[in-house]
């Protein structure tokens, strides 16, 4: 879990870091493609956030069932 986790953080980084450049296209699409991979890198983080939190919530829902029974 923690393993993907920051593989998904990783890749959402490297969108927003590293936007791709490419020569030669007109400048309205060079904004439209900085603006999505802002958004897919921003969604790829959120989205490992909330599979962590995720993840912890079931672990402590497991160990209080254990310590019911």
């Amino acid at each position: 879990m923690i393993i993907m986790a920051v593989l998904f953080i990783g890749t959402g980084l490297m969108f927003l870091v590293y936007p791709q450049k490419t020569a030669g296209d007109a400048d309205r699409q060079v904004r439209n493609r900085r603006a999505a991979a802002g958004w897919i890198g921003t969604a790829l983080i959120v989205m490992s956030c909330l599979f962590l939190v995720m993840g912890t919530m079931q672990l402590f829902d497991q160990s209080s069932h254990h310590m019911g029974h």
